[in-house]
């Protein structure tokens, strides 16, 4: 039988951040603007999921929000909808802060300086055949000192997380990729600095935590070489879709 064609949720794409490592490269330029190829690395983001049915996008935003906003403005093919930051609120924290703004009974969440190539409406549909609360979507690559691993059982049960260091051989990282159900943000407080991966993610090991392996490009420009790395990784991925 084939299966009933599903609602695609919210987006939230975390873009508040200060981009502390990459101020040398951008200068006073948020991360999720920086100039990939010619155009705001967001733009690329945005492009990707407005091709596969996503168009609702609640941006969470604080550092240099109306550099951002203003250039958000333009989109006509979405709706886009910013939640503020009146004080630097963290990854989880500012996901609390987007939360009246959620219409759907999950959220997809990016991280607004990554971009990953994925199929959405089938990692949805994975979600919730798993019936998972946090589904986060993992990347093998050779050198995970960066970014740490993810450590999981034969069913795809996220088991725990092992801190970034040097020495650390191929593995699955975080891609940056979440769904979180509504459910989850109602157990947070609101107006508190928090980190989804720090202090939310750990506690959710015991829970319906699930990891989506994924295969396909993963680009991350928070540090100055990552940056430069991605403008030809990016205009080869452009130039073939």
């Amino acid at each position: 039988m084939k299966k009933k064609k599903i609602k695609l949720p919210d987006t939230i794409i975390l873009a508040g951040g200060l981009g502390t490592r990459l101020k040398p490269v951008i200068n006073d330029v948020p991360k999720c603007m920086a100039p990939i190829d010619g155009k705001p690395f967001i733009d690329f983001v945005l492009d990707y999921c407005t091709k596969q049915g996503l168009s609702r996008f609640i941006f969470c935003l604080g550092y240099h929000k109306e550099i951002i906003m203003d250039h958000l403005s333009n989109r006509k093919n979405c709706e886009i909808l910013f939640s503020i930051e009146k004080k630097i609120l963290g990854t989880g924290g500012a996901l609390k802060n987007a939360e009246s703004y959620i219409r759907s009974k999950q959220s997809i969440v990016l991280n607004g300086d990554t971009f990953v190539d994925i199929n959405y409406p089938q990692l949805i549909d994975w979600h919730n055949d798993k019936g998972s609360e946090i589904t986060l979507v993992i990347n093998k690559i050779d050198d995970p000192s960066r970014y740490g691993l993810v450590n999981i059982d034969n069913n795809n049960k996220i088991k725990s997380f092992i801190e970034k260091k040097e020495g650390l051989k191929s593995g699955w990282i975080n891609s940056g990729v979440y769904i979180i159900n509504n459910s989850v943000l109602k157990s947070l407080a609101k107006g508190e600095y928090f980190s989804l991966e720090k202090d939310l993610f750990p506690k959710y090991l015991n829970k319906s935590f699930f990891a989506y392996k994924n295969d396909g490009t993963m680009i991350d420009i928070g540090t100055p070489e990552s940056y430069l790395e991605s403008q030809s990784i990016i205009h080869s991925f452009s130039t073939k879709n």
